[in-house]
């Protein structure tokens, strides 16, 4: 599973920001495509009887974005989009796609 690999590599960075204290809120952008409720799912395992137990997890969908060889390059919309996969809409190219999760932010909560 992909977005489990994902969102252990984000639970990891969200651990180091909070250096000990207690998470409220993790605030995450994530490509179109990629599926909501898997990274909630594993953030929910992942987080589980932890320092980030019970933190609020907020998903905002962003354009995914592609640079292909064929010369394109901009916003792939969702039906362009299978996961971490995404078909150029000029050339039909099957790649991996490039953005990944992004943190954006980690409320720290009450000590």
């Amino acid at each position: 599973m992909h977005e489990l690999s994902l969102v252990n590599e984000l639970v990891a960075e969200c651990a180091r920001r909070a250096d000990g204290h207690p998470v409220a809120v993790v605030e995450v952008r994530c490509p179109a495509g990629t599926d909501a409720d898997e990274i909630a799912d594993a953030f929910a395992q992942l987080t589980a009887g932890g320092p980030l137990g019970g933190a609020v997890l907020r998903l905002q969908t962003v354009p995914q974005v592609l640079s292909c060889d064929c010369g394109f390059a901009g916003e792939v919309g969702p039906d362009h989009c299978a996961g971490h996969m995404v078909i150029c809409p000029e050339c039909a190219r099957v790649q991996e796609a490039p953005d990944a999760l992004e943190l954006a932010a980690v409320e720290l909560g009450e000590s």
